[in-house]
């Protein structure tokens, strides 16, 4: 503590401070004294003699030789770089002392008790492979995608026609088909999200799906493509394949017309495609050196899919592709041969972020688990596997010891282990990402459900007491893996965090609406807001207070606004028309991005709304079909909202009026009166068919309570001097 300190110290830390020096007391020695006596220790005597023999000499020289201000610059630069620039041959004073710290003293006081802070030691990362198998007739094309590992721990590689599995667990090997020759051979191989199941794509355009634990086929797709399908990705129950012919197709593997979505936007073959961690996005690439991002909610309501993203900056075939798993708007691509270079993107607003050249064909990119950092394999001329740190992109290590490209990689379930197979006919394992911290493992979950990683409590007024309690359990919660609290098997992680709570009586945890009170400007909190506008569109619930913070956040992150999430946003803010949350939303949105396209037509919808102009709005909206269909329940809410204003104008408006209102005419009309008249009151008068609403004091006046206010003359006569 500063007020403990004693009084040598504290004199000990203003002398070590240049700032503080004259503020000492003089002391009785002799450089204090009156006398111009020449101190012999603070002399430099072989300057002094140079100086008395040779300096003068050398100066004239220097000055006959200067001529221009330039060179005389540099004369003295070089004199005092030197330690030339000496201007006495006596001294008289002690040099002073070297500046021990330059920081004030209450400071360097504090600094005496500081610990040293923890240097985290660097990760070994061994240089030669761990394991080496043999891969025999393993096809060495780059536009095949032949290598996965299953989440069951279980790799599968297709070698030709046949299809090999690798227990990494007990290292057994077994093989689970060999494709008819007419057929094969394979050219693509996915496992399932489960573990189990694993999709192959055959060179003759068909999509086989099997089961491992039984070597069973369960079923073939077919009419996807026309020719090869060399690229394979799962997003839970559908099964995206990429084909020659440039198609991308959504299969539903649970339907018999399993065919739900076509992506058409390349123009030659598809050889890479990932699905992003939420699933809500899909990255592709082709041999026609471009990247698409599409977007799974556009593409469910529109017939005619249109990509999100066009990435046109690689000039070569892009196959390695790779979202980062700590930033969900983050794409790492690589292109081939002609390219050679590492791109990163921002999803949200299609930006090129970074670009690196790597000097070599880039064929698969893997992101680390657990640490920052990013692992790609490459072509002629190393053959390597480089491992980088992101996001400076300094190579950590290369990995050598495939003598072909290195065509195919593969990370197994806890990230710690790559395997790699090459043109070389072997596969590889590396110990390359290290193992994983126990407070980063966590069991996988098939769903994602927003603010998972927290316990959920009945809505309830938080305390001043309980919101500390909150910011330490969000503290904790934040750092931990985030588990879902809807699974009744609560996993050993839940039970560490319960760990942390002072009592069973206080394990427990927080709705949306109270993180959101509690710490609205955690930017830890984006992705979950973000899928948390989702579950309203899904669910048909809504939360202004969650939509506004995520708003908020976007505002101090702009790159990482989802234009998307904002759309679905003022959707729902439209729906709770005649409230102003449209407006709220709106203020909290930057002009450059309201004046997109699909904004612009939200805002004319709103105006229109907003003056009651419900024909108008109905032809907007028939021309902007695919913005309003990408929620559920928008048209019901409209026409609710027509039928409220309707009721606030008329006492008996007539048919045709309420038809235009709502949109409708004949028979659904006719079921839309019926059901208002059971559930709100309406009457349909028999003489002319219109429609009599309930009466309200803005239909009928007399019904409005008086709320004037009786003012006594006392406090009236109080104004009179001040009007005077």
């Amino acid at each position: 503590m500063d007020a403990g300190m004693n009084t040598s110290t504290h004199l000990k830390a203003q002398a070590r401070c240049p700032l503080q020096e004259h503020f000492l007391p003089r002391k009785s020695s002799k450089e204090n004294l009156d006398r111009f006596i020449p101190n012999r220790s603070a002399m430099d005597f072989d300057y002094a003699h140079y100086a008395l023999t040779e300096g003068r000499n050398g100066k004239d020289q220097v000055a006959a030789a200067v001529s221009s201000p330039s060179r005389e610059a540099y004369r003295k630069q070089l004199a005092e770089t030197m330690n030339l620039n000496h201007t006495r041959i006596l001294a008289f004073r002690n040099k002073p002392q070297a500046p021990v710290e330059l920081l004030p003293t209450d400071h360097s006081a504090s600094l005496l008790h500081q610990q040293p802070k923890s240097v985290k030691p660097r990760r070994y990362i061994p240089q030669t492979s761990e394991r080496t198998l043999d891969a025999p007739d393993i096809v060495d094309d780059f536009y095949l995608n032949l290598l996965d590992w299953g989440s069951a721990n279980v790799l599968a590689i297709a070698l030709g026609h046949t299809v090999y599995l690798w227990d990494a667990s007990s290292g057994s090997t077994s093989e689970l088909v060999t494709i008819d020759e007419e057929k094969g051979p394979v050219t693509s191989i996915n496992w399932a999200p489960d573990g189990r199941h694993v999709a192959l794509g055959l060179n003759n355009s068909e999509v086989q799906l099997w089961d491992s634990g039984s070597n069973r086929q369960l079923r073939t797709l077919k009419g996807c493509h026309q020719s090869r399908v060399g690229s394979l990705a799962w997003n839970n129950h559908i099964l995206t394949t990429g084909g020659m012919d440039g198609q991308i197709v959504n299969n539903d593997v649970r339907i018999r017309s399993h065919v739900v979505e076509t992506y058409r936007g390349h123009t030659q073959e598809v050889c890479g495609l990932k699905w992003s961690g939420s699933g809500q996005q899909l990255a592709s690439g082709g041999n026609d050196n471009v990247v698409h991002i599409w977007d799974r909610s556009a593409a469910s309501s529109n017939s005619t899919t249109q990509y999100l993203h066009r990435l046109e900056e690689h000039t070569s075939a892009v196959k390695a592709l790779a979202w980062c798993p700590f930033q969900a708007n983050l794409l790492a691509t690589g292109g081939g041969g002609g390219d050679r270079t590492i791109k990163f993107w921002n999803t949200h607003t299609g930006a090129c972020l970074n670009s690196v050249d790597t000097g070599s064909q880039v064929c698969s990119l893997l992101w680390s688990k657990n640490e920052r950092e990013l692992l790609s394999s490459h072509g002629f001329t190393q053959n390597q596997l480089t491992l980088w740190k992101y996001p400076s992109m300094v190579k950590m290590a290369e990995l050598t010891g495939h003598t072909s490209r290195v065509l195919y990689m593969a990370q197994s379930p806890d990230g710690c282990t790559v395997a790699s197979a090459a043109g070389d006919e072997t596969l590889r394992f590396w110990n390359v990402f290290g193992v994983p911290e126990t407070a980063k493992k966590a069991a996988p979950k098939a769903t994602h459900e927003p603010f998972s990683h927290v316990n959920r409590i009945p809505r309830n007024i938080v305390s001043p007491t309980r919101k500390q309690d909150m910011y330490r359990v969000l503290s904790v919660s934040l750092s931990q893996p985030r588990i879902s609290s809807l699974h009744s098997n609560q996993s050993s992680t839940e039970g560490e965090m319960g760990k942390e709570m002072e009592s069973p009586k206080e394990q427990s945890s927080y709705t949306v609406e109270q993180l959101v009170a509690v710490n609205p400007f955690n930017p830890e909190i984006l992705p979950d807001l973000e899928n948390y506008v989702n579950e309203q569109v899904t669910s048909q619930t809504y939360s202004l207070d969650a939509n506004l913070c995520l708003l908020r956040l976007y505002q101090f992150e702009p790159e990482r606004m989802n234009t998307h999430i904002v759309a679905r946003i003022l959707l729902k803010a439209l729906m709770a028309m005649p409230a102003p949350d449209f407006s709220l939303c709106l203020f909290l949105i930057p002009e450059r991005v309201q004046m997109e396209e699909q904004f612009k037509t939200l805002i004319v919808l709103s105006h229109y709304l907003e003056t009651g102009r419900f024909q108008q709005f109905w032809d907007e909206a028939a021309k902007n079909r695919h913005i309003l269909e990408a929620v559920p329940g928008f048209e019901q809410a409209i026409q609710a909202y027509a039928s409220h204003l309707l009721s606030l104008s008329y006492q008996k408006v007539p048919r045709s009026v309420l038809a235009e209102a709502v949109n409708m005419d004949g028979a659904s009309l006719d079921k839309f009166i019926e059901h208002q008249v059971a559930n709100s009151g309406w009457i349909v008068a028999k003489e002319d068919g219109s429609i009599v609403l309930p009466q309200n004091e803005f239909n009928h006046p007399e019904l409005k309570k008086n709320t004037g206010e009786n003012v006594s003359l006392e406090h009236i006569a109080r104004i009179f001097p001040i009007l005077g």
